[in-house]
């Protein structure tokens, strides 16, 4: 597990280039050349609803319908790009670890149009599944290890996502800062042609997101030891080792965001039924998916079971 140093496990040759890019990145950022907006700037119309659009993805926001979010973003076409590459994650040296840079090149890569030639990257974390977009750390697709996020933490480097052992070898071939160059070129090119930008609406169908609820507790991680080790503990056995909370935004706690805020009669029918599942992680993902419901009169239940019940931990442990 890393400490926040911001020096990413990479080869040590980049954490010496790693702090020297970082200090010119900070002062190239008061440099009108730059892209950055400085203090006081005003942003336009389109550049503000960009912003606005992209800030739950940028941020993170475990509350948000990032597949919402997204769809707004392409509906505002090559601008909602040209504001990505304006932004200083996009016109600073980066450094290795950096996540804001991971999030502004991941964002940048999955909105550009396919048939545009877009590069492919070292690393990326946002993808796209059954039309919902949702949070996965992949190195030239690959998973470095299990993700968690805990509730109130603002992490500034990819690695703090790995409470647990990860990939080191897969983590050393994640280059930000070539990355970021080859969107910028790719970007440039782009501009100067009149080919396509942007990638098309999410368009997530809910009869095809119900198998989902079932993989794994949407807002709760459990590390479970390897096969055939043997551990030593007073009291009934245990199916995981270790549990948290957590507040990544993974593909079940997306379906369950996605359809809890869904306007369609069924759909809440469908969660309210579900609560009653034999399957405890049916179960508590279906009243975590209301907690979201649009209809206040369901999140009133929604409270008063919650006070008689709750879901926290998901197994009653």
């Amino acid at each position: 597990m890393y400490a926040r140093t911001n020096q990413p496990p990479c080869p040590t040759r980049l954490v010496a280039a790693a702090w020297s890019c970082r200090a010119a990145g900070l002062a190239a950022c008061w440099l009108p050349v730059c892209g950055c907006l400085t203090p006081g700037t005003r942003l336009g119309p389109l550049d503000r609803a960009a912003a606005e659009a992209a800030h739950p993805i940028l941020t993170l926001d475990p509350n948000a319908v990032w597949t919402d979010a997204y769809n707004r973003l392409v509906a505002l076409g090559p601008d909602a790009i040209a504001y990505l590459m304006r932004q200083p994650a996009m016109t600073r040296l980066a450094v290795p670890d950096d996540l804001d840079v991971l999030l502004h090149t991941s964002l940048v890569r999955l909105l550009a149009d396919p048939t545009s030639g877009p590069p492919r990257l070292s690393a990326t974390s946002l993808e796209t599944t059954l039309g919902l977009l949702h949070f996965d750390l992949k190195v030239r697709g690959d998973r470095l290890g299990a993700v968690v996020l805990p509730p109130d933490a603002r992490p500034r480097a990819w690695h703090e996502f790995y409470p647990a052992e990860f990939n080191h070898v897969l983590a050393g071939r994640i280059d930000l800062e070539a990355d970021r160059r080859a969107l910028g070129a790719w970007w440039r090119q782009r501009q100067a042609s009149s080919a396509p930008a942007t990638a098309r609406r999410l368009q997530p169908h809910a009869r095809e997101l119900w198998h989902i609820l079932a993989r794994r507790y949407a807002d709760w991680w459990g590390y479970q030891p390897e096969q055939g080790v043997v551990l030593c503990a007073v009291g009934p056995p245990r199916t995981t080792l270790l549990e948290f909370p957590t507040a990544d935004y993974n593909l079940v706690r997306a379906a369950c965001i996605w359809l809890g805020s869904s306007h369609d009669d069924d759909v809440q029918r469908r969660l309210i039924e579900l609560i009653g599942s034999a399957s405890s992680i049916l179960s508590h993902n279906a009243r975590f998916a209301l907690s979201f419901s649009p209809d206040e009169r369901i999140r009133a239940l929604l409270r008063r079971y919650e006070q008689a019940a709750p879901r926290n931990p998901p197994d009653g442990r």
